[in-house]
């Protein structure tokens, strides 16, 4: 069973009562307990051709017939229908529909946006919809970003093809992943990670600034990013995705879903992408790409027995990667070569405890329902991964094993405002990692490194929810880490309502990480410097606190229209970092830990609103301010970090006709420069990225059953000039190609086909 943070979470939502009208809102529950309002759903008398739909925050308003009909019906795509007997005085209701209903798309009425900020969760999250995920080509997780101003995603250098994220001005690797709130894409997965995630396996993503639950471990430090994928009891029987570009890339992707027997079911996802073609637009004789081959291989199982109330979730996922670029000239001698597999078993279980029957004094009807005390989770998972490559003259290769269990009891203190969630956790890490340089200066012969981390752990969340205007979440674990002892991790959350339509959130909180500075900084394997390995034996864990505030108003306009405006600021303070420190000597990269500030502040402003039906427009503005000190032989200066954006503009225009069967989507953005890391020592004037724009632009025809679509990104044909420096002399002193600020592939068209069969219900 799935324990997201959000089953904490109570919203009272008051609503102006009128004599001739029911108001109300519309929530979906889903299999983990956990509940969201539903906007766009449909609310409708029986038996009458009256209805309205809910708002962007799940709320609708109805008149109430003259005579007739009594009972109201809630619906929406993907969950059972909800009816409610609406008697003499009643003015005020709540629907909670439940997952397990996927309707035709011929009873389609209403249309779910791309990305919302959830009004009820005391953690700032945005949640990018199905729907979302359509809005850019085939894309992987690493391509999902586009229309978010929080994140930003950049290549980690001009050879492997491999990206990374920044968050709240820092890199992702202190952002926590989650699969389905699993730990994942950590360690040796933490680089190339981000293009495993196929798009169209996903259900949605959970983007959350700021300190999180406790719940899911120590390491997340500006915030977590949950993936939700398909789920085998409610999907398509067969979705099939074809993908094409003109760069040459080629993807297919399949999902599929059975009943195996009663309360089982069984679903299958699968991956294959390859682009074979060399690009030197450039014609600097290094590929712009590499040539890739990917396969991704996903099976899962779900077993729930209502009537025992049990639920158990277990996965299998196997991928493989290889790719190859560098140098195409005839006498090509810088070539890269790089391989990733992965393997994970997963299995999720719970069960409820402790029913008894309970007594709503506020229920109309006068029925007693029973409730339940409690429940408690099992998470168990296991990882291996490898990786093996080659840049040049350098070979780095690694195998990391990685256990993980947490064991969850919650329930309630009193009663269902005082919940708590209470558990352990233990976590093993073990990794063998190989590093060698043959060629320069400074050559390493091969090195092994390994290491094993052994973290047992506790923790206690506490949740009040008793009040109409606030809910705090408080929690505390503790960790005992092999390596560095004991790791204490307080956190806190509270969101106040100031009024219905103004929501106001503060956040608090520790962050802990150990580092993995090669897998993590594997872009400059791709330049001359040499990575000084004795320096990476004496780092430290990475400590830090996170502080943010955000502050959101959903305004009304005319019919059920809402305009959202939020502004957010989150501070990351380090007490400790694995300074990564690439500017002291140009033929050498060292890592230390932090002697002196290192810091990031990050500002944000977005606005959400539908001016009219079918139309939607997103803008947002982010500002980043990342410090960081280097201290290397009694030289000491603090100063902005490098290759990380100042700032970012953003804007997403949708629209789409009725029943969506065109929608079109346009987004621009506007990318900030960054400071680039200085060739000749710390007193160097230094260099900064220009800033420039990208746009990118989608079209898609939908039917009953198939999706055409067709776009293009990057319109304008901006590219990064000279991405790799000194490429005539790859093995001299200056050559580097890790000096990434803007994209590496000029303007790309794409089409595609999305085909659904059947469902399962």
């Amino acid at each position: 069973m799935k324990y997201l943070i959000s089953l904490f979470f109570i919203l009272s939502v008051y609503c102006c009562l009128n004599a001739q009208q029911v108001t109300g809102v519309v929530y979906g529950n889903y299999q983990n307990n956990s509940r969201e309002t539903l906007p766009a759903a449909n609310v409708y008398w029986e038996g009458l051709s009256q209805g309205v739909t809910t708002d962007a925050d799940g709320r609708f308003s109805i008149e109430i017939p003259s005579a007739g009909t009594s009972r109201l019906i809630a619906s929406f795509i993907g969950y059972q229908n909800d009816t409610i007997n609406i008697s003499s005085g009643t003015h005020q209701v709540e629907f909670v529909l439940m997952e397990g209903v996927m309707l035709t798309e011929a009873v389609i009425s209403a249309r779910r946006r791309g990305s919302y900020i959830s009004r009820i969760t005391p953690i700032q999250t945005e949640f990018i919809t199905s729907t979302g995920l359509q809005k850019m080509a085939c894309c992987n997780l690493a391509e999902s970003f586009e229309n978010s101003a929080s994140v930003t995603v950049a290549f980690t250098d001009a050879v492997s093809g491999a990206k990374q994220i920044q968050m709240l001005g820092l890199s992702g690797s202190y952002t926590q992943m989650l699969d389905e709130n699993i730990p994942t894409m950590r360690g040796l997965a933490s680089t190339f990670g981000w293009n495993y995630v196929p798009g169209p396996w996903m259900e949605s993503i959970q983007v959350s600034k700021g300190t999180s639950s406790v719940v899911n471990g120590y390491e997340s430090t500006t915030g977590q990013i949950n993936l939700e994928f398909k789920k085998p009891d409610n999907t398509e029987l067969l979705f099939l995705n074809l993908f094409g570009a003109s760069d040459g890339r080629m993807e297919a992707n399949l999902t599929s879903a059975a009943p195996v027997a009663k309360y089982l079911w069984t679903g299958l996802m699968l991956h294959g992408s390859a682009e074979q073609t060399e690009h030197d637009v450039n014609h600097d004789g290094f590929m712009d790409m590499p040539k890739t081959k990917l396969y991704n291989i996903y099976n899962r199982w779900l077993y729930e027995n209502p009537e025992k109330e049990v639920e158990s979730r277990t996965g299998f996922k196997f991928l493989y990667d290889e790719r190859d670029g560098g140098q195409i000239s005839e006498l090509a001698r810088y070539q890269t070569h790089i391989e990733n597999r992965n393997f994970n078993v997963y299995n999720k279980t719970g069960f409820s405890i402790g029913k008894h029957n309970g007594h709503d004094e506020d229920d109309e009807l006068e029925e007693c329902d029973e409730h339940e005390d409690g429940s408690i989770g099992i998470i168990t998972s296991f990882t291996h991964h490898e990786i093996n490559s080659t840049y040049g003259a350098k070979t780095y290769s690694g195998k990391q094993n990685t256990f993980y269990a947490n064991v969850l009891v919650s329930s309630f203190i009193a009663n269902p405002s005082h919940k708590y969630v209470a558990g352990g956790s233990f976590l093993y890490d073990r990794f063998d990692e190989e590093y060698s340089d043959t060629l320069t200066a400074n050559k390493t012969p091969l090195t092994q490194l390994f290491r094993e981390e052994v973290v047992p752990g506790a923790f206690f969340q506490y949740t009040y929810a008793g009040n109409e205007k606030i809910t705090v979440i408080a929690g505390l674990r503790g960790d005992y880490h092999n390596r560095f002892g004991m790791l204490f991790t307080p956190r806190a959350n509270v969101k106040y309502n100031i009024t219905d339509d103004i929501i106001f959130r503060v956040s608090a909180g520790r962050g802990y990480r150990s580092p993995n500075v090669i897998s993590e900084n594997i872009g400059y394997l791709a330049s001359s410097k040499n990575f000084n390995i004795q320096s990476i034996k004496n780092l430290e864990v990475e400590k830090a606190w996170n502080y943010g505030a955000n502050l959101t108003f959903y305004i009304p306009m005319s019919g059920d229209k809402t305009v959202t405006i939020g502004m957010d600021y989150y501070r990351t303070d380090f007490d400790n970092q694995a300074v990564v420190d690439m500017e002291y000597d140009r033929r050498q990269i060292y890592f230390y830990n932090l002697r002196g500030k290192s810091y990031a502040n990050a500002w944000q402003i977005d606005v959400d609103a539908t001016p009219f039906r079918g139309f939607d427009i997103f803008a947002a503005f982010r500002w980043n301010d990342t410090k960081i000190t280097y201290s290397n032989n009694d030289q000491t200066v603090t100063t902005d970090k490098p290759l990380t954006t100042k700032y970012r503009g953003l804007i997403n225009l949708s629209y789409a006709t009725k029943f969506e069967k065109w929608k079109i989507d346009v987004t621009a953005q506007y990318n900030g420069s960054s400071r680039l890391p200085n060739l000749n020592g710390y007193h160097d004037a230094g260099e900064k990225s220009p800033a420039y724009p990208l746009y990118f632009a989608q079209i898609n025809k939908k039917t009953k059953r198939l999706d055409i679509y067709a776009g293009c990104e990057n319109i304008l044909n901006y590219k990064q000039k000279n991405p790799v420096i000194d490429a005539g002399v790859p093995f001299g002193t200056n050559f580097d190609a890790s000096r990434i600020w803007g994209p590496l592939m000029g303007r790309k068209f794409y089409a595609g086909i999305r085909l659904r069969i059947g469902e399962i219900k």
